[in-house]
């Protein structure tokens, strides 16, 4: 099996990097063990990947300043061989791209531009590069917290399951804007608005697998909301902590993930430095608690889960390191499985197949 692993390649006020690039790895599915195969190094700050269905492309943002060239790349990737190479480079026509996603049809490509606070829709062709058209959706507003939510800051974006919409998380507002695709790229005005907290900063959600309810995870607050997802939007069912009862010290949430088998989330802390496990309940619409577990490095920014749902992969973005992990079937537990992987400042990690 293999990883795709995106890095800081240049230094930001909030990270000091020590990447290279995108880096293709391979892992030993029996033991869990990580080797290094191809880096490719023609791109900077590859913070957020999307891998398209067949496998055949890779996006990635450039997770840089608007006036020092924010931008996405779309690269050829062949597994076979090991290749990458450069397919197309555009402006990400923002500041600071964060998160790249893709439509069901592979025909939209959605860069979540984190300091501009705008949603940028590329059209792309049938073999998945950029044809040129684009949408740009600006949000505006602001959030209670002044040194975080001066303005809109978006951070993601995701598919409805229907794939008639697609739900953007705004860290700077507490919102969650629904938006339909219909035959455009995007409608520019929201349908449905949905405040999920106040100054909390909603980083990003996965939906369950039923499709009747969204798991929001919060930057600020380390906690994990479940809405009921309809017709009008989201409404609060639920609320949980991600951190053990007593903590005092910083930490801020980063990614959310539920488990192929659909039995079991996951969400990172970093400060904390670890990842959080709840069991969904039969009807997916409440937590429970499993258990919170050390990745053994600093500042989880994100983790992978491989299809089958055995192995956990965690990117310590600080200590430049991945930790592997088993995920038990039956609890959800994680086990650490030996010694990290050094690699330089690992920000988003994929299975490759």
């Amino acid at each position: 099996m293999l990883l795709l692993v995106g890095s800081y390649t240049d230094s930001l006020p909030h990270v000091q990097a020590k990447g290279k690039g995108v880096s293709l790895l391979h892992f030993d599915q029996t033991t869990g063990a990580i080797s290094p195969l191809v880096m490719f190094e023609d791109v900077r700050n590859p913070t957020y990947l999307a891998l398209s269905r067949d496998r055949s492309m890779l996006y990635a943002v450039e997770e840089m300043p608007k006036d020092e060239g924010a931008g996405v790349v779309a690269l050829h990737l062949d597994l076979a061989t090991g290749s990458m190479s450069l397919a197309d480079r555009l402006p990400a026509h923002g500041d600071c791209p964060c998160h790249v996603a893709l439509d069901g049809e592979e025909r939209r490509l959605f860069v979540s531009n984190y300091v501009s606070g705008n949603l940028v829709v590329f059209e792309l062709d049938k073999g998945g590069r950029p044809t040129g058209a684009f949408a740009d959706l600006q949000r505006s507003g602001k959030g209670p917290n002044p040194d975080r939510q001066e303005g809109p800051h978006v951070h993601q974006a995701v598919l409805t399951p229907d794939g008639d919409h697609v739900l953007v998380c705004d860290l700077g507002t507490d919102q969650v804007a629904r938006h339909r695709l219909g035959a455009g790229l995007i409608d520019l005005l929201p349908d449905t608005v949905a405040t999920v907290g106040s100054g909390t900063l909603p980083r990003h959600l996965v939906f369950s697998p039923n499709g009747q309810y969204v798991h929001v995870v919060h930057e600020q607050a380390n906690t994990v909301t479940t809405h009921a997802y309809g017709d009008d939007g989201l409404s609060l069912v639920g609320e949980m902590s991600m951190l053990p009862p007593g903590f005092e010290g910083a930490s801020s949430a980063a990614a959310i993930r539920i488990h192929p088998t659909g039995r079991f989330l996951y969400a990172s802390n970093r400060g904390h430095d670890s990842i959080a496990a709840f069991e969904l309940s039969s009807e997916e619409d409440a937590l429970r608690p499993i258990g919170i577990f050390a990745t053994g490095g600093k500042a989880p920014r994100d983790f992978a889960i491989d299809p089958a749902g055995r192995w956990l992969v965690a990117a310590n973005q600080d200590s430049h390191t991945l930790t592997v992990f088993t995920t038990d079937e039956d609890t959800g537990m994680l086990t650490p499985v030996g010694e990290p992987f050094k690699t330089g400042s690992p920000v988003c990690v994929l299975f490759a197949g």
